[in-house]
């Protein structure tokens, strides 16, 4: 489930609520679309750091993301830390 032992470092913290803003404004429903600059523009962070960020997250459970290749958006999906479904959430990916 989430390793939630460790704190997350700052680059992480900024990435995770700016990843839950935007999956509120989109009313939680996923894939969040979204390209490495405009995140790295919205939360004023080094693209270099977003991917160690994402990577964090990832490894830790707190988000899943999908390369979709090249230049194109990668796809974003919140995970919900209660196991409660979010609207677009799917059960398997909650349980993955």
């Amino acid at each position: 489930m989430f390793n939630t032992s460790e704190r997350l470092s700052a680059s992480a913290q900024l990435l995770w609520h700016y990843l839950m803003y935007r999956a509120n404004q989109n009313w939680w429903h996923y894939p969040l679309c979204l390209n490495l600059p405009e995140i790295a523009y919205a939360i004023n962070i080094s693209i270099s750091s977003i991917k160690n960020a994402r990577h964090e997250l990832a490894q830790r459970g707190f988000i899943r993301w999908e390369s979709q290749g090249g230049n194109k958006a990668a796809k974003y999906y919140v995970m919900s830390l209660t196991g409660s479904e979010y609207a677009g959430q799917r059960k398997e990916e909650r349980t993955n």
